[in-house]
């Protein structure tokens, strides 16, 4: 396997993992995380595909790890816009098939896939996993009514004071979430993944809230494999088969990793189950 990293006219970092062997390679793209780069949990599946055959890309989004823009921006959209562009990088590669690409993304990433295959309808095939299919559900679904109309209150008037006066409240990632898993995450891969180690917005929390990844997914007609965790308190299952009923496709299947929270995914036992399964739906359809 070769492994090259560039960066492409976007200002995007990209890592192809390319298998050994003659003839263009059929592609996966891997689209990370809530605020993710793509040195860590990415790797692994990069090199499972890979050694299935694959030719395997990951990539930082804009304003995160290595590539270009400003430090810790996180606009659905423009990640999106980040996955179409490293789609481009990957169609003009002599190596690689520009017929044949497939896009596989976790937790935001896997939010992600939908909004980039409604746009672009090339894409062949789609894995998602430890996604969510509602934003406002995720921010908001612990809170009764009052608060969270007082919350989205808050975060209006904030939104209207950073357009008047260009300023905001810039804050450590572990400020805008809200649950255990994910808080520890991060505070111990922060100090080993310095790149990680950054502020992000406060607002956010609202472009999160008024994210609905249903609503692409109801455009995507290529087959699309959902991947939740049965104890997932990050994006709750119940958001995956959200996600999953939504989805636009003829051929869609649903997989739930039993006993598995959601960063169990990526390693271990957990992660070879999964690893197979999503392999197989690349071969079936990719």
């Amino acid at each position: 396997m070769d492994v090259l990293t560039q960066k492409n006219g976007d200002g995007i970092v990209i890592t192809l993992h390319k298998p050994s062997g003659e003839g263009k390679k059929t592609v996966i793209v891997l689209c990370h995380g809530f605020c993710g780069i793509r040195e860590i949990l990415l790797p692994a599946f990069a090199e499972a595909f890979a050694g299935a055959g694959f030719a395997a890309i990951t990539f930082d989004y804009r304003g995160f790890g290595d590539s270009d823009g400003e430090r810790g921006r996180l606009i659905p959209a423009m990640q999106i816009a980040d996955i179409l562009s490293v789609v481009r990088w990957a169609q003009q590669q002599p190596e690689l098939d520009a017929q044949r690409i497939g896009l596989w993304g976790t937790s935001f990433g896997g939010c992600h896939v939908f909004g980039a295959a409604a746009e672009v309808p090339e894409i062949k095939c789609i894995v998602s996993q430890l996604a969510f299919a509602d934003g406002e559900a995720i921010v908001s679904g612990q809170m009764n009514e009052q608060e969270k109309n007082a919350f989205i209150a808050t975060l209006d008037k904030m939104a209207e004071k950073q357009r008047n006066s260009g300023k905001e409240m810039m804050v450590s990632v572990n400020r805008v979430l809200s649950d255990a898993e994910s808080k520890a995450f991060f505070e111990e891969n922060r100090a080993l993944y310095p790149k990680m180690d950054i502020k992000i917005p406060f607002l956010t929390v609202r472009e999160t809230l008024q994210y609905k990844p249903a609503l692409f997914a109801a455009q995507v007609t290529c087959p699309s494999l959902v991947v939740i965790a049965e104890n997932d308190t990050v994006n709750p299952p119940e958001q995956g088969r959200a996600l999953f009923a939504a989805i636009g496709a003829q051929e869609k299947k649903l997989y739930e990793q039993a006993d598995a929270r959601h960063y169990d995914i990526y390693t271990g036992a957990h992660f070879q189950q999964v690893i197979r399964v999503q392999t197989e739906w690349f071969k079936k359809y990719l």
